[in-house]
């Protein structure tokens, strides 16, 4: 058994249709169908938009959430009197930093 290719199996009903319709319908029918793609391309072209939207407004979150970090480890470690704490705090504003900044770069591929 040899499978049936659904594109031409659509396109032999579109046809039919449209032959049983006859010459005023036929019209009619194809405007339909122009309409409906065109509605469906709107929405495919409108929902990139908005995930294009989305991933610049989280972009610019980290990149606000990492200047933010900045200064909160900056005025953690000017008001440390330890160079311990100093280092401690060092090590746990490198990890803030370096997730900020892989979610970045993550924004920026796409």
């Amino acid at each position: 058994m040899k499978p049936i290719s659904l594109r031409i199996r659509h396109a032999k009903i579109l046809s039919e249709a449209r032959a049983a319709l006859g010459r005023g319908r036929e019209q009619e029918l194809k405007q339909a169908h122009n309409t409906s793609v065109m509605e469906r391309a709107r929405g495919i072209v409108a929902q990139a938009r908005e995930q294009d939207r989305l991933r610049r407004c989280a972009k610019l979150a980290a990149f606000k959430a990492l200047h933010a970090a900045r200064d909160a480890f900056a005025n953690i470690s000017s008001s440390s009197t330890s160079e311990v704490d100093r280092e401690h705090w060092h090590e746990r504003q490198e990890i803030v930093e370096r997730e900020l900044q892989e979610i970045l770069t993550r924004a920026s591929r796409r």
